[in-house]
């Protein structure tokens, strides 16, 4: 059966609405001595047990949670998913917000359940964010 990427972070973003952790954890292989996640807010590379205790986390979130799957590159048993990961907030103070986030997840998927094992997120830099690169040609950079 093919890696069906989209379905699989549909899953996810699923199980975040829910509010539900058990169901967002069975999405990592947590216990993989490999397992990394490098998330750009925290600045650090955390492995399973920590990732699992930010899981429990998303019990109290509030936003909703969709990706947009750019690609999805297969290499004998590890698919490379890049997408971006849009959380949308409603706030009585603040109104509606959105988050964006670069996501690549590096996923197991030789074995019976398709799981992450290394992942990367990281801020999508708004438009008018001045890039410090000096006219680097990036996205972020506005003048």
């Amino acid at each position: 059966m093919e890696f069906d990427a989209q379905a699989f972070l549909d899953r996810y973003a699923k199980a975040y609405n829910d509010r539900d952790p058990e169901g967002m954890r069975t999405f990592f292989d947590l216990s993989d001595p490999r397992f990394a996640v490098f998330e750009d807010f925290t600045g650090d590379l955390i492995d399973g047990d920590g990732y699992s205790a930010m899981l429990e986390a998303a019990f109290d979130a509030t936003g909703r949670m969709s990706f947009e799957l750019l690609r999805c590159d297969a290499f004998g048993g590890i698919s490379v998913l890049h997408a971006i990961q849009k959380v949308v907030f409603e706030d009585e103070e603040e109104g509606i917000g959105e988050a964006r986030i670069r996501a690549t997840l590096w996923v197991k998927t030789g074995e019976d359940v398709p799981r992450v094992v290394s992942a990367h997120f990281s801020a999508v830099p708004s438009a008018d964010e001045e890039c410090g690169m000096d006219g680097c040609g990036c996205a972020g950079h506005a003048g």
